[in-house]
Formats: structure tokens, sequence, C-alpha cells
């Protein structure tokens, strides 16, 4: 109960602050518009980074009223949100040069060194059963640590909810290890905060019937978040005055899918022949939306991915399981991850595939493709479409002629006719579901999404492929099938008409 009170306090204090923040955000103009890099079509406040501030304050309140041996430090800790803060917004607004916002991390990270006393003094036993002591090291690593956390969690909020998932997953995961260490001063303003991020979702994450976020979190609130990451990783992985809740090792496993996603693309921009700070759409996040997951789906799959990094770095250091062995483990991951997202024109094929197999409607799709159909049986089948689809959306059918090894034969598009892609995601699971009860059982017929023929959507075109990698057989042909059957259906009153 202690602690669900504590989540919910910060859940109640980021939801209120966001919700004022949203009405003070449209008044002023304060707002983020479409354009660019940018995915979303609307203007939307970039003010969750405020509520994510009144999670920290308030967790900042109760440690420090309740936990007076915590000392300081907590001070440091609000005193560093608070700038990052005031530097995110004026980044938004803004758009700071990248050397200036280095310059404030940098400054961040020196006070949460010299006056929080929380740095990197050593990197826990890689080597023998003594800990590696950074000595000199320790400064300038824990600098570059906290400059790349606060940036890594920037990089990767490109789309609705996902570097808040990310995070709450983080911090329950963290919250977990120092509870388990017995640590209740850090338990409870992790929790408190990770609340804070859970009252942002409510209003960032798509759900229900909510299809655009009604607020982004912004550079104010992943630097903050960001650099609380980089605080609890350096400060619960040490020996000193708190509990060693972690091994340096497992903060890798915990911030596993922002470091490995912002490294890899950085890498890959050099590789290029690039600058790492030019931005470009290869993110994770945006090679599954390429691949057809909508974005709700593609923030569920990679918040469960860093869930299963963080428990595979929690599970092995309590089973004792070889810090070398774990650093070895992560650095494989990282090869595999950075081969992968290197040539992503391999991995969007292999995401549609897994998507295919999940069962998931593509965020490409636009109607329902039906193989395997006979000519006799057209006008039949367009009365089914319209007896069971006709009445409650409105599409057209166009059946064409093709001409193969077996014969001619006919297959079928049904495509909807609506501007609203969420609704027409789910319209087409309904219609799929149909067509398999009324004919998916007869021989021959194959039903499944129809994808509008596009670039971005053909491997065959604009890229050069070794023959043995072409796709030719499983993929519909241009220009080589006859129109025989049209139904335009709209409000459940068909037009038909009949071509021979």
């Amino acid at each position: 109960m202690f602690s669900l009170a504590l989540f919910l306090m910060g859940v109640v204090v980021s939801a209120v602050a966001i919700h004022y923040g949203i009405q003070g955000a449209h008044r002023f103009g304060v707002v983020d518009k479409p354009g660019g890099h940018k995915a979303h079509d609307t203007v939307t406040p970039f003010v969750g980074g405020l509520g994510i501030l009144a999670a920290m304050l308030t967790a900042g309140y109760v440690v420090s009223h309740y936990f007076p041996a915590f000392g300081d430090r907590i001070f440091v800790l609000m005193a560093g949100a608070l700038i990052l803060f005031v530097t995110g917004f004026a980044d938004d607004i803004l758009h700071l040069n990248y050397k200036i916002r280095f310059g404030i991390q940098a400054g961040v990270g020196l006070m949460m060194v010299y006056w929080g006393g929380v740095q990197l003094a050593d990197l826990g036993q890689l080597a023998s059963d003594d800990l590696l002591l950074l000595g000199f090291l320790g400064v300038p690593l824990t600098l570059v640590a906290t400059i790349g956390a606060i940036n890594a969690l920037n990089m990767i909020d490109g789309i609705d909810g996902l570097s808040g998932s990310l995070s709450i997953v983080s911090l329950l995961l963290i919250a977990l290890a120092v509870y388990i260490s017995g640590d209740l001063a850090y338990f409870s303003l992790i929790i408190i905060v990770a609340g804070g991020v859970a009252g942002f979702l409510l209003f960032n994450l798509r759900y229900l019937g909510w299809r655009r976020a009604r607020c982004f979190m912004g550079d104010n609130g992943s630097m903050q978040l960001g650099f609380l990451f980089a605080w609890l990783l350096s400060d619960l992985s040490q020996a000193n005055d708190s509990v060693r809740a972690i091994t340096p090792i497992t903060t890798l496993w915990l911030f596993a899918v922002p470091l490995i996603d912002t490294l890899c693309v950085m890498l890959r921009r050099m590789w290029m022949g690039r600058s790492p700070f030019h931005a470009d759409r290869n993110h994770l996040h945006h090679l599954f939306l390429r691949a057809g997951f909508r974005v709700q789906d593609a923030v569920l799959v990679l918040a469960l991915v860093q869930f299963c990094f963080g428990a595979v770095g929690l599970l092995g250091m309590y089973a004792g399981v070889d810090e070398l062995a774990m650093l070895a483990a992560f650095v494989m991951v990282f090869a595999a991850c950075f081969f992968i997202v290197l040539r992503p024109w391999r991995l969007v094929p292999l995401l549609r595939r897994i998507h295919r197999v999940l069962g998931m409607t593509s965020v490409h799709a636009v109607g329902v493709h039906v193989a395997g159909l006979s000519e006799p049986r057209l006008a039949p089948f367009a009365e089914m479409l319209n007896r069971c689809i006709g009445p409650h959306v409105d599409f057209r059918f166009r059946a064409y002629r093709t001409e193969g090894e077996g014969g001619p034969g006919c297959y079928g598009v049904i495509q909807l006719l609506g501007d609203d892609q969420d609704l027409t995601q789910l319209q087409i699971s309904r219609i799929i579901a149909v067509l398999r009860r009324e004919v998916g059982r007869e021989p021959g017929v194959k039903i499944r999404q129809f994808v509008d023929r596009k670039e971005s959507h053909d491997r065959r075109v604009g890229a050069h492929f070794r023959r043995e990698e072409r796709r030719g057989a499983d993929r519909r042909a241009s220009g080589k099938s006859a129109l025989v059957y049209r139904l335009d259906s709209a409000a459940g009153e068909p037009s038909i008409v009949a071509q021979g």
C-alpha cells in the first residue's frame, strides 16, 4: 500500500501539472508544429516535462522530509533536474545549438560529481575478485555517461509513448533492485517519479478512443529523465555511502534499448560518412513503423524488449553470473543490433513477416486482397460483401483476371474509402475475419491485407539485390491483369458494373 500511495501521488501531481500546462501551451502558442522529420500531423504542446518536474519536486520533498539521512544530495538532484527542464524547454522553442546543450549538460554532470558526490569510481569485478578502479578516469567517464544518458533518451523520443514507456519499465526494475537492497529513500524517490511518468503517459499514449497524443514529452522532459537515469545508475552501482544495489554492468542492461539504439544509429551515420548528430529515420522505432507496425504496437514491443533486457541483467546479477560474462553478452547483443540496423532493408521485411505472424493489421494496409476466386463466383462474392460489410463501411471491390500456368484465374481487392487510418486498420481486421468465415475454407482462396503499391513497401524498387534475393513470384505484378468486375458500395447502397 505504501508503494501504491507513492505511485499514485506521482500520477496525480504529474497529471494535474500537464493538464494546466496544455491549456497554457495552447494559449501562448508553445506547441510542436508538424514538419521536417517529425511524424505528427497536428500542433501538439510539449509540456510533458512539466508533469515529470512536478513529480521530481514532489519526490525531492518526500525524501528530504522523511529520509533526512539522504542529505543535501537531494537538492543537487532537484537543481540539476530544474536546470535541464529550463534548458530543454528553451531547446523545444528556440532549437539550441547542440554545443550549448552539451555544455549545460556537462555543467550539470559536474554538479552531480562535486556537489552531489555521485560518480563512477569502479567498473565492478571485471578482471578478478577485486574491483576495477577508475582512478582519475572516474570524473570524465561519469560526464560522458551523463551526457550520453540524457541524449540517448532524448533521441529515442520519436513516437508517442515510447520514451515514457521505456522509462517507466526501467524505473520499476531499478526500484525492485533498490527495494531488495533495503534503500527506502531511493525506492520512494523512484516510485514517485515512475508515477509521474505514468501521469504523462495518460496524455501521450494512444489508447481507447485517443488516436494521437495530447502532449509530447519534449526535450524538457527527456533531459530530466536522462539525468535521473545517469544519477541513479551511477550512484546505485558504486560502493559509496549508498548501498550497491546493482553492479556497473547491470546498468547497461537496465538502460539497454535507448543506449543500443542511440549508439547504433550514431555509428551507422558515421559509417555512411555523415555527422552522428544528423537526424534521420533509422531508429528502431522508425524501422518498426516502416514495417507496418502501429505506433502503439511498436511501443509495446520495444517496452517488452526493454523489460527482457532489464530482467536478464537483474537475474544474471542475482544468480551470481560472472560480470565479465554479462559484459560479453551485452557486447554481443549490441554487435548483433548494429549489424541489423546497418542494413535496415533486411530488417524491415523480417519485421513485416513477424507482424503478419502475430496477426496484426499493417499501418500501411488500405484494404483486403483475396486470391483464388473463380470468375463465375464474382457476383455472389460481391453480394456477400455488400450484405456483410456494406452496412458498416464504404468500400470498393475490384476483380481482375490473370493468366497463369494453370489457366486464367481471378483475384479481388477490397479497398476501404476513408481518411482515418486508425479506423481503417480496425475495419480491415474485421473484414478479414468475415471473409475467413464466409469463404476462407473454399479451396485455393487466400486472404491477406492489401498494401498499396509504393516504393517504400517494395524491395524491388529503388534497390539493387542479388538475383537470389529478388522477390518476384510472391508479389502481385503490374500491367498483367484485366479488370472484369467492379462494385462500389457507399452506406450499403451498391453500384455494380460488370465488365467482360
